[in-house]
């Protein structure tokens, strides 16, 4: 055998001795975290809950012989951060934690009141996290609450918290978004809000105003049907269902809208004015009122009060945010950054004064391309 035949035998020895994944842990090393939560318990320590998936429940499950165990436990840990504390629940483990398969990250009150700005560096330096969790707050109550809570359709509860928000037509809110948001030089972060029923359920609420200028503090919340129309505002919102009384007897009607869109404009008069036009066309879901929408002039008329009404509770969001909060949850500021660089020149660094005397209009103009399966309500047909 020649020189350069023994050479190459040598080098193919050592290229599979020494490839391969020389770290790899088998997945029965692993505690795979589905779901994390942030606490502040009863003697003010930080404590971290993890929900963690037992696989051998869901195979079982699948093959019959499952019985009633659970598809994951939940452990908690305290500590000085959230590796401290995370070191405190790896402690109670077999297995080492593995966050990257973590789809839900959740912020009990407590600890959201005190703001979460010296919380947040572990999620964004450590590279085992995992960036694209959606993230939310627990109004009135504590993360691990919510995590113990067992799921009705899926094996976890993080699953359903990410479906939930595309349930009420929410596209979710992830938290690489809320660092975006949370970075940005005058948006301030609006996360998704869910309460602890008292049958030990969950239900989506809202979402809650988080101030960045003030440690990533909650300063307050918005309900859902104030959570739709400032996610509209904001383009994260992809359907939506409008209820409003139409007609001489102000009967109700309901347009199931998914077409939704915004539009703004900025004019620099004294105070500055911004119009936003927000546009909507959709289904018929439900007619209550005398209006037969397959006549033009019926339709229209619907199509005006549906527009007037939700115009006013859209207005009124607008002001209770303004007035109230006066952080600017919808991005105006990025709006006049972006698209008029030269008036942005007047507000930068002090955006966040300018907001509450801003002049806001709202217009709605929605449409109702399908008037549904019948053009009559059943009273009106016996």
């Amino acid at each position: 055998m020649s020189r350069m035949m023994k050479l190459s035998a040598v080098i193919v020895i050592l290229l599979v001795i020494t490839s391969g994944c020389w770290n790899l842990r088998e997945p029965d090393e692993l505690s795979f975290i589905t779901a994390a939560g942030l606490d502040y318990n009863e003697q003010g320590q930080l404590e971290v809950t993890s929900q963690i998936a037992v696989p051998a429940a869901i195979s079982g499950s699948q093959e019959g012989g499952g019985g009633n165990k659970k598809s994951f436990v939940v452990v908690g840990g305290t500590g000085k951060n959230v590796m401290d504390a995370g070191q405190s629940l790896q402690a109670q483990l077999p297995r080492t934690l593995f966050y990257a398969h973590r789809q839900t990250i959740l912020i009990g009150e407590r600890i959201a009141r005190n703001g979460l700005g010296s919380l947040t560096d572990m999620f964004i330096r450590n590279p085992k996290s995992e960036m694209r969790s959606s993230i939310l707050v627990v109004k009135g109550g504590m993360a691990k609450d919510v995590l113990n809570i067992e799921p009705m359709f899926d094996p976890y509860i993080s699953t359903m918290l990410v479906r939930e928000q595309s349930a009420v037509g929410a596209k979710p809110y992830y938290y690489r978004q809320f660092l975006a948001d949370a970075l940005c030089e005058t948006m301030q972060p609006l996360l998704p809000a869910v309460e602890v029923t008292p049958n030990n359920h969950y239900r989506y609420v809202g979402s809650a105003i988080m101030n960045k200028d003030d440690n990533l503090k909650l300063v307050g919340f918005l309900n859902a049907k104030e959570s739709s129309y400032a996610n509209w505002i904001i383009g994260r919102q992809s359907a939506l269902t409008i209820t409003a009384r139409v007609g001489p007897g102000k009967e109700e009607v309901s347009l199931s809208a998914k077409a939704l869109s915004k539009k703004l404009r900025f004019e620099m008069l004294d105070p500055p004015r911004i119009t936003v036009t927000l546009q909507g066309t959709g289904i018929m879901t439900e007619n209550n009122s005398s209006l037969n929408p397959s006549k033009s002039g019926d339709l229209k008329q619907i199509e005006k009060d549906l527009s007037r009404e939700t115009q006013e509770e859209v207005q009124a969001m607008v002001d209770k945010v303004q007035k109230q909060y006066r952080m600017d949850i919808f991005g105006f500021g990025e709006f006049v950054h972006r698209d008029h660089p030269r008036r942005w020149k007047s507000f930068h660094g002090k955006w966040s004064r300018t907001f509450p005397a801003l002049r806001i209009v709202v217009k709605v103009e929605l449409q109702a391309k399908d008037p549904g399966q019948t053009n009559t309500t059943i009273d009106r047909m016996l």
